[in-house]
């Protein structure tokens, strides 16, 4: 079913091609874009392109790999800086991580 805001402006669009306002070109280009279908959500948003979204996935994980390694450097070492930024980043990573998976 039609709404019916989208018929009585279908009806002017009509109206002004007869007038001679617009051509018919103009019209059936109107008259598409009237009829193309809005999400429901309101967001018009496009998914992230896959490889942007691979892109960032090989990030994670390469991130993910040196926090893995720094870990027991830092113990290794005695620097506790690197040790404790090591077990923030694997959190950081894995959140992410999950949340690119959604």
């Amino acid at each position: 079913m039609e709404d019916v805001s989208n018929i009585s402006s279908e009806e002017e669009l009509l109206h002004l091609r007869n007038e001679g306002k617009i051509s018919e070109g103009q019209y059936q280009d109107l008259l598409a874009a009237m009829r193309k279908s809005v999400p429901s959500d309101g967001s018009a948003k496009a998914p992230p392109e896959p490889e942007f979204r691979a892109f960032r996935k090989r990030v994670l994980i390469g991130g993910m790999i040196i926090c893995w390694i720094g870990l027991p450097a830092g113990f290794i070492l005695d620097l506790p800086l690197v040790w404790a930024l090591s077990i923030v980043g694997l959190f950081v990573a894995a959140i992410k991580m999950r949340l690119l998976n959604r």
